[in-house]
């Protein structure tokens, strides 16, 4: 190994008192490897087997957490139980080689398409219709606001019986938990909206009730983190700058999760600076690094697909999740440690078949990183391997 690389190989312990043995995670990514109805396949096991030590912590996609909650078709489902036989057919190939499995847990909400096509219904924090939605959002009445907490205790406790380390709380990236925090979809005028502080209370909740389930189950070991979008910015239309983001992190650390993990998007997202605020400029995951001071630990994700660009994240946050770059080349964590770190390679052209990348892959290809450090052949590859309809 480069001796310039030493430090991404040092433990991390949690506060629980894990540990991980180097600083890097698989972030979550939805590959569309399960069935339409989110039961796990031979596509899902084959994946995560093959980047079983890709990290030491490795995060399924998004897996929903209601029968109502179908995103994309062919993403992960945890909502009832005869899925946990799947679910832990999965855990145990994530752990294969003797890394950390974390369960992502979520519910997409408005972005429930195929709910809507299915059911001819998507719900969200309040009625309403967008412009770039084709259909309307049916607001969640306060006895379903209850209901999908439960459903969040439930997939948590689904992802424990069936050998998950842990779970992320996907509060992040527009879905139904960022939908509740944002002012351009709650309306709502009873306790789970109007004010910055009622606007956070769906994710509190739903975070502290987990860690109450980890706590009554004596699971003590059981790693839960936060996923979050620390900004929600398009123009000049506004549902959540960083500074009111903060105040749901500072709750959120002050709940005693293990990490909170920033979704960021773009050319070295990873150091991406906020766009209005107080913090206006600064650099969005070191502000909230400081804001933490220790009380749970940072990931960082977004354009990481160097070594020097893993190195340099850690400036920013405790541990590095890489995304695109893991899909691609699994062996990057490996071939750092080798010392190989220049024969990382994203070029698939002849290679696509050995990544057992999941048959209906390509319809997700829009979630791989185009900073420019993707060769062009790999989207041109992975474009003709779509399925054909």
């Amino acid at each position: 190994m480069n001796s310039k690389y030493k430090k991404l190989f040092e433990e991390v312990t949690f506060n629980n008192g894990v540990k991980i043995d180097t600083h890097f995670a698989m972030a979550p990514m939805v590959v569309a490897g399960s069935s339409l109805e989110g039961d796990v396949t031979e596509d899902d096991i084959n994946y995560f087997k093959r980047r079983a030590d890709a990290a030491s912590m490795l995060i399924t996609g998004a897996a929903t957490v209601s029968e109502y909650g179908n995103a994309f078709g062919y993403g992960l489902g945890n909502y009832r139980d005869e899925q946990l036989e799947g679910l832990t057919q999965l855990a145990t190939a994530m752990k294969s080689k003797g890394n950390k499995a974390i369960c992502q847990i979520f519910h997409p909400g408005r972005e429930s398409r195929v709910t809507f096509q299915q059911r001819g219904v998507a719900y969200g924090p309040s009625s309403l219709e967008f412009d770039f939605l084709e259909y309307p959002i049916t607001g969640l009445t306060e006895e379903q606001v209850e209901e999908v907490i439960e459903q969040f205790v439930k997939a948590a406790e689904r992802a424990m019986d069936a050998g998950f380390d842990g779970v992320e709380v996907h509060g992040a990236n527009h879905y139904l938990i960022q939908q509740f925090f944002s002012k351009l979809s709650n309306k709502r005028n009873d306790k789970w909206g109007g004010s910055l502080e009622k606007r956070a209370a769906f994710a509190l909740e739903i975070t502290k009730r987990v860690k109450e389930l980890a706590a009554r189950r004596n699971k003590k070991d059981f790693i839960v983190g936060y996923r979050i979008s620390p900004e929600e910015i398009h123009g000049d239309v506004v549902g959540f700058t960083l500074d009111e983001a903060l105040y749901l992190i500072d709750q959120v650390a002050e709940l005693g999760v293990d990490y909170i993990h920033t979704s960021l998007w773009g050319a070295e997202a990873y150091k991406s600076k906020a766009r209005m605020g107080e913090h206006e400029g600064e650099v969005i995951n070191q502000v909230i690094y400081e804001l933490i001071a220790g009380r749970t630990k940072l990931i960082a994700a977004g354009d990481i697909l160097s070594a020097d660009a893993a190195l340099d994240a850690l400036n920013y946050a405790d541990i590095v999740a890489l995304a695109s770059a893991v899909i691609l080349d699994p062996e990057m964590k490996q071939k750092i440690a080798n010392g190989q770190e220049d024969d990382i390679n994203f070029d698939v052209t002849g290679r696509y078949e050995e990544l057992d990348l999941p048959k209906n892959f390509p319809i997700m290809m829009l979630g791989l990183n185009k900073s420019g450090k993707i060769p062009q052949a790999t989207f041109d590859y992975i474009k003709s391997a779509m399925p054909k309809q």
